[in-house]
């Protein structure tokens, strides 16, 4: 297990370690002629960043390090009636160590000190909604291939 996480925003010099991540989750593509996956993912990551800005205004973009190292990506979004975790990714050489339920605890602090829900949603299939179920995250509305999922603070009695 990772001794230190930290998060810091993305930066120009992040792209090919951005574009590995989301080659990584695309077990799909494998298949595909290396130059075409590799402008395949380019499309990909691009779309889904733009949409990501497009639809929640103030998108913090952050790289996750442990132990200094690039780890994966978190994407949030904080508005106030929410915290929106719009995209958590980690390479495959940091999945199944922790980091992911370490992350997602910060943000439930987060939502716990603020009052407010923690909302995502999951590609319906995907092993983090297992996770997400774990971590106490209740299933909402389906919406197209996607599982909404929500998060409350406790509301402590005064």
């Amino acid at each position: 297990m990772h001794s230190q996480l930290t998060l810091r925003p993305v930066e120009a010099g992040d792209q090919p370690f951005l574009l590995a991540l989301v080659e990584s989750t695309r077990e799909d593509l494998a298949v595909l002629d290396p130059n075409v996956r590799a402008m395949l993912v380019c499309m990909q990551n691009e779309a889904q960043v733009t949409d990501y800005r497009r639809r929640f205004p103030g998108l913090e973009e952050n790289i996750v390090l442990a132990d200094g190292a690039a780890a994966g990506r978190l994407y949030v979004a904080r508005s106030r009636d929410e915290i929106r975790l719009v995209d958590i990714s980690l390479s495959p050489s940091c999945r199944g160590q922790g980091i992911g339920s370490r992350l997602l605890a910060r943000l439930q602090d987060e939502s716990q000190q603020s009052g407010l829900p923690l909302r995502l949603h999951v590609l319906h299939g995907n092993p983090a909604g297992d996770l997400y179920r774990r971590l106490g995250f209740q299933p909402g509305a389906t919406e197209g291939m996607h599982l909404s999922m929500e998060w409350q603070p406790i509301l402590l009695k005064e």
